[in-house]
């Protein structure tokens, strides 16, 4: 709780006499201070459990569920779709050819090393491996991306319907907890923005 104190603000008085009312200011104080003070409050562990098991109760059938999409960065030699080096941090448009620019009558090429690292990580999550699978162009203009698709997976992932296990720490309740794992999909990196001063 934070409480401020205030000094050397006038503030006028009104009051009644003979039937009138008149004001007057009251002089400033010389000096201004503000003061906080802190005041903790402890909470009993049962009244934490009960407030928790009413917000329960009071969620009406709800449950919050939250997704979290995450985007692992391979280390490979080349690109995903074409024999372009991988050279993160190499000059602007320096490793490019007509295959990652989308030029007419170019087709990708998928890398063997990329679908390796794709079926790894969907054993490692516990996941269904997809003994068939394809790719969808995700059809869009951005500055990251001027060719104006994205080679990605839609509806058939590389993997799906995973979990991973977690012990979860006593300070933050212990127990173990299982999360579930959607899919695990391939697709190529959008290129990387940079702003300068000058606003290009």
């Amino acid at each position: 709780m934070a409480l401020p104190l205030l000094r050397g603000i006038t503030t006028p008085t009104l009051f009644r006499s003979n039937g009138m009312f008149c004001t007057t200011e009251r002089p400033p104080l010389a000096h201004f201070t503000a003061r906080t003070e802190s005041v903790q409050t402890t909470v009993p562990k049962a009244a934490q459990q009960a407030t928790k098991e009413a917000t329960e109760q009071n969620s009406q059938g709800f449950e919050a569920v939250i997704g979290i999409e995450t985007h692992v960065q391979l280390s490979t030699i080349t690109k995903a779709f074409c024999s372009c080096p991988y050279n993160y941090g190499s000059q602007p448009n320096s490793t490019v050819c007509p295959t990652c620019m989308g030029h007419p009558g170019t087709l990708p090429v998928l890398n063997a090393e990329v679908v390796e690292c794709a079926v790894k990580l969907g054993l490692a999550l516990n996941c269904d491996i997809s003994m068939a699978s394809k790719f969808d162009r995700k059809q869009y203009f951005y500055p990251d991306l001027p060719k104006g698709y994205q080679i990605s997976q839609f509806d058939i992932p590389i993997a799906e319907k995973g979990y991973v296990d977690l012990d979860i720490p006593l300070e933050f309740g212990g127990g173990h907890r299982r999360f579930g794992i959607t899919r695990v999909h391939m697709e190529e990196d959008a290129g990387k923005l940079l702003h300068s001063e000058s606003g290009s």
